[in-house]
C-alpha cells in the first residue's frame, strides 16, 4: 500500500501535475496496459504486489473505470477492495444461485467468468449492487467491449440473471441464420421444432450448427419416406429404426440443399482420427 503511495506521488512529480486533475489516459500511463508495460515506467523497487493497489488509486482518487484497458488480473480482488469482499460475494452469490438454478455451468464455484464479468461490471458501475445494472449498461458494455475477454463471454448469463431479479430488460434474442442451411424441403412442423430446439438448447453454438443441417436432413427424409410424419411427437419406433437404415445406407449429397463438389453419390464414411 505504501509502496503504491509513493509511486503515485512520484509521478506526480514527474509530470507536474496533481492526481486529481489526470485524465483517464494519464492514470493509464501511470498503469500500463500489462505489468510488463508498468514495470518499464515505474521504480526497479516496485513489485508486482503495487500495481494492484495503484488500482484501487486510481478508482477513488481519479474516477477510472478502463479497467478493460489494463489486461489480465483478478477483477474480484478489486472488486472486493473496493466496495467489500463480503457485499461482492453476497452479489456474486445471488447471480448463481439464478443461473444454478437454470443449470447453467457459469453458476458453479469453480467458475471464473460470471466472477469476472460482474466484478466488471460493477466496477464499470462504480456500485456493488446488481440493482443498479441497467439495461443501457449492459448494452454499452457489449458495444463498447468494455471488458475482458473472459468478461464479455459471461455478460449474456449475467444479464439473464439479473433480469430475472427484475433489475434491467432480458437480452433480446435475434435468431441468426447466417452460415446455419435453409430449411428448404423441410416439413413445416418439423422445421418448427428444429427452430425451437437451436434457440433453446444448452449446446454451445457451434455444436448446434453442426446438428441443425442434419435435423434439416432429416426433415427432407420424412417429406420422401414419410410425408405423413411431420411432427417429432408422431414417430415411433419403427420410424426410427427406418432413419437409422436410411442413414446406414445414405450417400453423401442425399437429402441436402447444396451441391456436394467432393464424393458426391459415394457411402458416408466417418471422419478419419487425428493420431494423437
Amino acid at each position: 500500500m505504501h509502496d503504491a503511495v509513493a509511486v503515485l506521488l512520484l509521478h506526480c512529480a514527474a509530470t507536474g501535475r496533481s492526481y486529481w486533475d489526470w485524465t483517464g489516459q494519464e492514470w493509464l500511463d501511470l498503469l500500463g496496459q500489462d505489468h510488463a508495460a508498468f514495470q518499464r515506467s515505474a521504480p526497479r523497487w516496485a513489485d508486482e504486489t503495487v500495481r494492484p493497489f495503484l488500482y484501487a488509486h486510481a478508482y477513488h482518487l481519479g474516477e477510472f473505470r478502463d479497467f478493460h484497458r489494463l489486461g489480465r488480473f483478478n477483477r474480484l480482488t478489486l472488486a472486493g477492495r473496493i466496495f467489500g469482499k463480503t457485499l461482492v460475494t453476497s452479489e456474486l452469490d445471488r447471480v448463481r444461485s439464478v443461473l444454478t438454478r437454470w443449470g447453467y455451468r457459469y453458476g458453479q464455484d469453480h467458475d471464473k467468468t460470471i466472477p469476472a464479468a460482474t466484478s466488471q461490471i460493477l466496477l464499470l458501475n462504480r456500485s456493488p449492487h446488481l440493482e443498479g445494472l441497467t439495461t443501457d449498461l449492459f448494452t454499452r458494455a457489449r458495444q463498447e467491449s468494455l471488458n475482458t475477454e473472459d468478461g464479455l463471454r459471461g455478460l449474456h448469463p449475467l444479464q439473464r440473471a439479473v433480469a430475472a431479479l427484475g433489475f434491467c430488460d432480458p437480452l433480446s434474442m435475434v435468431p441468426a441464420t447466417r452460415g446455419l442451411g435453409k430449411a428448404t424441403g423441410v416439413p413445416e412442423p418439423w422445421a418448427k421444432w428444429v427452430q425451437r430446439w437451436f434457440d433453446t438448447s444448452t449446446l454451445a453454438r457451434s455444436v448446434r450448427r453442426h446438428h441443425r443441417p442434419i435435423l434439416h436432413k432429416t426433415g427432407r427424409w420424412l417429406t420422401t419416406e414419410h410425408p405423413r410424419i411431420a411432427d417429432p411427437t408422431a414417430w415411433t419406433r419403427q420410424t426410427c429404426a427406418s432413419w437409422v437404415a436410411a442413414v446406414d445406407r445414405m450417400n453423401v449429397g442425399d437429402y441436402v440443399v447444396r451441391a456436394v463438389s467432393s464424393g458426391h453419390g459415394q457411402p458416408l464414411r466417418p471422419a478419419p482420427r487425428t493420431p494423437t
